[in-house]
This record gives structure tokens, sequence and C-alpha cells, in this order.
């Protein structure tokens, strides 16, 4: 027994950790989603941060990390794959909506781009590489990857010409 007045904590779990990493990671995400929608909406930088908790460099920090990001364009970010199995880690949603929302997307392949015609040494990831770092990551189990996989098979051949 603890001392007395303490509550007894679980046992820290291997899904415990995950619940916990995928929230942290959420609560980061939608922070940096809202700090641009703000800005965007034409809420002062000083505002935004009053009403979040948080100092004013660090909403123009965020802002101009996303401004990097995107070519100099401030945008809200899409829903990404990897904030979509962090929702069904975080108990937000469950397996079956997490899949249906991970079928509906579009994916992109990754690919290595070229100067004056010759290959460089870098890679541009596309949205599938997210699929398969989820899976590599034992984020998504096999049948749930080979599920995802089919899903984009199917809606690849449903749109091909022919």
């Amino acid at each position: 027994m603890g001392r007395p007045g303490s509550v007894q904590q679980a046992p820290v779990t291997d899904a415990v950790l995950r619940k916990v990493g995928a929230q942290r990671r959420l609560v980061a995400y939608r922070e940096r989603s809202v700090i641009v929608a703000a800005a965007l909406a034409g809420r002062p930088q000083t505002a935004i941060a009053d009403l979040l908790g948080v100092s004013q460099p660090h909403v123009s920090r965020t802002l101009a990390a996303v401004k990097r990001e995107n070519d100099g364009v401030l945008r809200v970010a899409p829903l990404s794959v990897s904030c979509i199995v962090d929702e069904r880690d975080a108990g937000e949603i469950d397996t079956d909506t997490m899949l249906q929302m991970l079928s509906e997307l579009d994916y992109t392949e990754g690919y290595v781009p070229e100067v004056g015609g010759l290959p460089t040494d870098a890679y541009v990831r596309g949205t599938w590489d997210d699929i398969e770092f989820a899976y590599q990551q034992d984020k998504l189990t096999y049948e749930e990857y080979e599920q995802l996989f089919r899903a984009r098979r199917a809606r690849e051949n449903a749109v091909a010409p022919g």
C-alpha cells in the first residue's frame, strides 16, 4: 500500500505509453493547426498567445515554421496518416473508423527528384510512405496494412483509364 490518501497507479504497459505518446502528438498537431487557423482569420499573434497560454514568440515561430514547410504559404495541414493512427491509439476513434479514414485518402508515392535529368541523392516522401512507416513501427497490424493496401489498389484500378 502507498501513503494514506495516495492513489495506486496502474502498471505502465506498452499500450499506456503508446496512448500517452499519441495524445501528446495530437495536442501538438492541434495547437499548430489552431495557431495557423487563427492567424489566417486575422487574429493578432498576441491574442492567440494569450488565449492558448503560450508566448507570442512561440506563435511567431510556429507560423514561420509552417511557412518554411509550405514554400512561404501559411496553410492548415490536412489530417495526416500519423494523426489518424494517433487518434486511434489515443482512444479517440476505433480501428474501423481509422481504417475507413485511411482508406479514403488519396496516396502519393515517394520519388527521387532529378536535377538536369539526373537523379539526386534525395528522396521525397509520399503519403503511402507514412502507411509503411506506421506498419514498420507496429502502429498498424499486418491485417490493417493489408486491408489498406487492397483498398488503395482498388481505388487506383477504379480510376485507371482503360
